[in-house]
């Protein structure tokens, strides 16, 4: 099921424009897993402002996470290091999205819906 819904995300991807950054049937970071293994993907918006990041366990579950802008990260510390304006195009750090308070009645309808959200007009 995890594999699924990881390849699910990657098409849903392709149709919408966005960039497949990343992809793992076999991931070997996190929790392990006592039967079967982790998937995971990592997408980029079509004009490459954010990033979702999903990682779906047989036992663990789902796990979202967004990144957005370095322009909209406000806890982001001002510091004298980056001082040129080409560092501002990064992206910031990831943030999870809680899922289960999502809209939607399945993974792909919810992936759907956020990864509109996320693409520009």
């Amino acid at each position: 099921m995890s594999q699924h819904q990881v390849h699910a995300v990657q098409q849903l991807a392709k149709v919408m424009g966005w960039h497949v950054l990343s992809f793992s049937n076999h991931v070997g970071l996190g929790p392990v897993e006592s039967i079967g293994n982790a998937s995971a993907i990592t997408v980029a918006s079509p004009n490459g402002d954010y990033a979702i990041s999903v990682r779906n366990g047989p036992e663990s579950g789902s796990k979202v996470m967004v990144q957005f802008p370095r322009s909209q990260c406000k806890d982001l510390p001002k510091g004298d290091v980056l001082q040129d304006n080409k560092w501002n195009h990064l992206r910031g750090p990831f943030k999870e999205v809680q899922w289960n308070k999502m809209e939607g009645r399945n993974f792909v309808y919810k992936m759907e819906l956020l990864m509109a959200a996320l693409t520009p007009c």
